[in-house]
């Protein structure tokens, strides 16, 4: 599902069961509507019961507050586990 959403970015293995996309060019553009687009498929899945379950958040790098890429890190794992929470 995040490689078919995020079909122009790469996207990396960074954990057991953790997932990274660095949006680029369209994707990056087109990031709300595309992230909108990951989290209704994971409604219409854990509603239906069919299809992967995954828990997701976002962050974008802001160079006015984030002195490091992990600071973009790690507001995104913090929206991933609200958003891991709202799915139980």
């Amino acid at each position: 599902m995040i490689f078919d959403t995020f079909s122009h970015s790469p996207v990396f293995r960074i954990g057991g069961d953790e997932f990274v996309a660095v949006l680029t060019e369209r994707d990056y553009t087109n990031k709300d509507k595309l992230f909108s687009q990951l989290k209704k498929l994971v409604l219409d899945n854990n509603r239906t019961g069919k299809g992967p379950i995954i828990a997701s958040g976002m962050s974008v790098f802001d160079s006015s507050t984030d002195s490091k890429v992990s600071d973009v890190f790690e507001r995104a794992d913090t929206m991933m586990y609200k958003n891991k929470k709202e799915l139980k």
